[in-house]
């Protein structure tokens, strides 16, 4: 069932070559990843490391802090607008008479994708590859992935896969995102939420699975790299984007966060890649 405000799925393929240098992923919407080939380690928020191999995917939520370390060269497909798939499944459910639990936590991991799935997916891969995606393929791979995810796993586990994406919690979600990166601290953020520091803490645990302190700070450090790798900015304009006070701070929070100065991690970046390494939004 799609609704006016809620974009399509979207299918794309990406390829990546080994890279010891994280490579950062445009989260700008939601998407689940399937990796059809290869070895890589995804980096989400404050979760620990994940190592994803051929087989296995992962569900992104939107506007969070991705980074990929490939180990072997990867064929990965993206099938963005995550929360369309969630929609289709939802109705997938209703007709068979069942519910999505709701006692359920949400968890950081690779689920295995069964070789019926895989053989679809690889199917959707090869048509993407040979240019003859349309519009009205992609709406019709949407709605059969949503079935093949009800057949083949259970509704328990579909639902601590997709429940960021499944929770009615969005108006919160959307407003700690936008004024994250800016505000100078936790208390200014429960201000513009309108609620006391300690009920912002609860509301956020719940809504995001993590500590806010630990979120936002992983999110600052996601983006703060990107900029320095992805950017010809000065630090000093780096440090303005994120209402650092200098670029002598912005040094302090690199090497708290990364163990390198923002000179030495653009070097790095330079010299393994010769150009910058920053990941294209695929629109």
């Amino acid at each position: 069932m799609k609704t006016d405000n809620m974009p399509g799925t979207k299918f794309a393929v990406r390829r990546y070559d080994i890279s010891p240098v994280p490579l950062y992923l445009d989260t700008s919407c939601s998407f689940f990843f399937v990796l059809l080939e290869g070895e890589l380690t995804l980096r989400y928020d404050s979760y620990e490391p994940l190592t994803v191999h051929a087989g296995e995917c992962v569900m992104a939520m939107p506007e969070s802090c991705y980074s990929i370390v490939v180990h072997k060269p990867s064929l990965c497909l993206r099938i963005f607008n995550s929360e369309q798939l969630a929609e289709s499944y939802r109705g997938v459910l209703a007709e068979s008479g069942e519910e999505s639990p709701k006692d359920v936590e949400y968890e950081f991991r690779a689920l295995p994708s069964p070789e019926a799935l895989m053989q679809f997916l690889r199917s959707v891969c090869t048509a993407i590859e040979d240019g003859r995606s349309t519009p009205g393929l992609q709406t019709k791979w949407s709605a059969t992935l949503a079935e093949l995810l009800a057949l083949y796993y259970t509704p328990r586990q579909l639902a601590s896969f997709m429940r960021p994406l499944m929770a009615t919690d969005y108006n919160f979600r959307n407003l700690v995102i936008e004024h994250s990166l800016h505000v100078k601290d936790l208390q200014e953020l429960a201000s513009m939420c309108r609620m006391s520091l300690s009920t912002f803490k609860r509301r956020f645990k719940r809504t995001f699975n993590v500590p806010a302190h630990t979120w936002i700070a992983a999110r600052r450090a996601h983006f703060i790299y990107s900029e320095i790798t992805g950017t010809r900015k000065t630090f000093m304009e780096i440090a303005e984007q994120f209402n650092i006070s200098s670029s002598a701070y912005l040094t302090a929070f690199c090497k708290h966060h990364f163990g390198m100065t923002p000179l030495e991690i653009r070097r790095r970046d330079f010299l393994f890649n010769g150009h910058v390494m920053r990941e294209q939004a695929m629109n």
